[in-house]
């Protein structure tokens, strides 16, 4: 072979070299104005150590037009081979890829891969255009027509007038074609801003256009300190006005205030019970009125008396009030110290209320069930060894027998069931439906674990699987003393509803839930156990549970709080949808659309090739996602029992509007 042919083949295998480096070579973010280094990393499911290793960068400080590796985008056709100390959100995070379309595409129904297992990192092209229909994403912006009127726009949209004006700063219902008209509002006016990891408050102030004294007034800082995860106000609001936040739902607003649900649709052009973040709802009419007409009339107040642990700031967020309206409401002055006892006024935000029922009646007191008192039980038979969870990688592990820890599991349960049978009912709305409720995770899988802090800095720690099963016992008690038969896939051993008292005494991950099937306990191994290869345990549970239930009316929920970065800060109700051949339950897609208005504000769904939902028997199923741990707010909401109960409250009004929508579809 001559010199040149040499020189040739040498530069061909150059170049076919660097074209492969180069497709493999990290995607590239330019730094836009307001982002910060937790936000991009978010973004692109990568650690910010990633990053700042790619970029060598010391701090995590950027600026704008820097231009940032962020990850290695995943080619169609790539594959990628399993390795030792693989978990599956470690590979998400270096393709940057969703942990759910990762599962997705490989039809993974857990969260179990093994060494030398390849994963597609990429899907094949759909073989078909999805109609209108089958899109869950709704649109943020719209092209006026000719013929268009911002009323039809608003119908077609499901938003309200009110809000369309209000985004829109329109003075008049006057809209021309072609003018673009904005159907949601931004992050920057929804008023609230959940402080993130290497954000200051100066960085802060600039991205929302306001100064860092008019924050530090509205929040009660005293100097630039700020916490991961605080919820700082962006504005405040006249007492006429309830700025609406992300979960906020109309009808609990309604209640909240003492309104009707059909009077807050009037003042503010509803024309569903729809609402969306940023949303500004009026509470009363725009005339003016003595101060002695309230409440009947004009704006009324709630008493919240201090507990335990409470600091001003905390109370403030739990009634959506900045600390600086708290403060001026009370009359309190700066820096004031409150005490256990002391009674503040506050925004009669009623869903922080544990409803008409007296939760302690469901305690088990019985001589032959011990009952220990904790801050976060009670607790029958034992307690974890520790108070609280102490570290990511910690966990109790589980007892020795599945047997005998189920025996032990159903005699709590039955005298727990029978506790809920003597309290009587809040209605019969219920009457006849079969609902199986399926706490997510358990036994030796935990789900989630997310670090947070509390207003002191400290670091806690909030393991999924124990959260979810406190709101799925909610969630039971309330469909039960609304007239249905109820069923849980899952029992714990030790415990039943649990306070959290105070929250930072978080749920300690104990390995020793079990299913509620004898004869599935009854082999007494290792594999009885709860785990991510046996969902479909949950199934067959459930075609259990409906065996003599009447068609229509068999309803399958799985509850989970997990990790999505690229998800919304919001509920998100999930249908099966088949990653194979990309069928649609769409019975199960209409049922999670009709929850939304429950679920409140930023509620959203998807559908997902979820194991737990394949073949599932019942007649709508669905797995809600009642919060995203990947937002530090919602991870701080879990903590509060009120909360959590909250959440609960959320599901049954959704199930309950089901229930009147499906009554009168039949006619009756």
């Amino acid at each position: 072979m001559s010199r040149p042919v040499y020189i040739l083949v040498a530069l061909l295998l150059c170049a076919f070299a660097l074209d492969a480096a180069e497709r493999r070579s990290p995607s590239i973010h330019v730094v836009k104005r307001g982002d910060t280094l937790s936000e991009i990393a978010a973004r692109y499911r990568v650690s910010q150590k990633q990053i700042k290793r790619w970029n060598k960068l010391r701090s995590s400080r950027i600026y704008a037009g820097q231009k940032l590796k962020v990850g290695s985008p995943a080619r169609s056709g790539d594959w990628y081979r399993v390795r030792r100390g693989d978990t599956l959100s470690k590979i998400a995070r270096q393709f940057a890829i969703p942990v759910y379309k990762l599962k997705a595409i490989n039809h993974l129904d857990g969260d179990v891969i093994h060494v030398g297992q390849k994963l597609r990192l990429k899907t094949a092209a759909p073989a078909r255009s999805a109609s209108a229909d089958d899109h869950d994403e709704e649109p943020r912006e719209y092209t006026v027509r000719r013929g268009d009127t911002l009323s039809k726009i608003a119908l077609r949209f499901d938003v309200g007038l009110g809000f369309l004006r209000q985004i829109n700063k329109l003075k008049s219902d006057l809209i021309r074609p072609g003018q673009k008209l904005r159907l949601r509002a931004s992050r920057l006016e929804e008023g609230v801003h959940v402080v993130k990891e290497g954000e200051t408050l100066t960085e802060i102030a600039r991205r929302y256009r306001v100064s860092v004294s008019q924050l530090q007034s509205l929040n009660a800082l005293v100097g630039d300190r700020i916490l991961i995860g605080q919820k700082l106000r962006l504005k405040d609001a006249a007492s006429t006005v309830h700025i609406v936040e992300r979960g906020d739902a109309l009808w609990e607003i309604a209640r909240a205030y003492g309104i009707s649900v059909y009077r807050l649709k009037i003042l503010n052009g509803l024309r569903s019970n729809r609402i969306y973040p940023g949303q500004e709802l009026k509470l009363y009419s725009d005339r003016k009125l003595e101060p002695s007409a309230a409440p009947a009339s004009g704006p009324r107040l709630a008493t919240y008396v201090v507990k335990r642990g409470d600091y001003l700031a905390q109370i403030a967020r739990l009634h959506q009030m900045s600390v600086a309206e708290i403060t001026r409401i009370n009359k309190l002055k700066k820096n004031a110290v409150i005490h256990p006892g002391d009674r503040l006024k506050v925004r009669p935000m009623r869903w922080v209320e544990l409803s008409e029922i007296n939760w302690d009646d469901l305690q088990i007191r019985r001589s032959d069930t011990p009952k220990i008192a904790s801050d976060n039980g009670p607790y029958y038979f034992s307690r974890p060894r520790n108070k609280r969870q102490p570290s990511k990688k910690y966990y109790e592990e589980h007892p020795s027998s599945p047997r005998r820890t189920y025996r032990q599991a159903a005699r709590l349960w039955r005298e727990f069931e029978r506790k809920v049978g003597s309290m009587g009912r809040l209605s019969s709305r219920l009457e006849g439906w079969h609902i199986v409720l399926d706490p997510g995770h358990g036994g030796l899988d935990p789900g989630a674990i997310v670090s947070t802090r509390d207003g002191n800095g400290n670091r806690l720690y909030v393991v999924e699987d124990e959260y979810v099963f406190d709101i799925a016992l909610r969630v039971y008690v309330l469909t039960r003393l609304h007239g249905a038969q109820v069923t849980m896939t899952l029992l714990s051993p030790n415990h039943l509803i649990r306070q959290s008292d105070p929250p930072t005494q978080t749920f300690v991950n104990e390995k020793n839930e079990v299913y509620n099937w004898a004869a599935y306990n009854q082999t007494n191994k290792l594999s009885a156990w709860p785990r991510g290869s046996n969902l479909e345990t949950r199934v067959r549970i459930a075609r259990q549970a409906f065996a003599k239930a009447p068609k229509g009316r068999r309803i399958f929920l799985s509850f989970h709080a997990d990790v999505e970065p690229k998800a919304p800060e919001a509920p998100l109700v999930l249908y099966y949808k088949s990653s194979r051949s990309g069928r649609v339950d769409r019975v199960s897609r209409q049922f999670a659309r009709s929850l939304l208005p429950a679920l409140g504000a930023g509620a959203h769904v998807r559908g997902q090739g979820l194991g737990v939902l394949r073949n599932n028997p019942a007649d709508v199923k669905v797995l809600i996602e009642v919060r995203n741990m990947a937002y530090r707010d919602h991870v701080w909401a879990l903590r509060f029992e009120d909360l959590r109960h909250r959440d609960a409250e959320k599901v049954v009004r959704g199930l309950l509007d089901h229930a009147a929508s499906a009554t009168l579809r039949a006619g009756h």
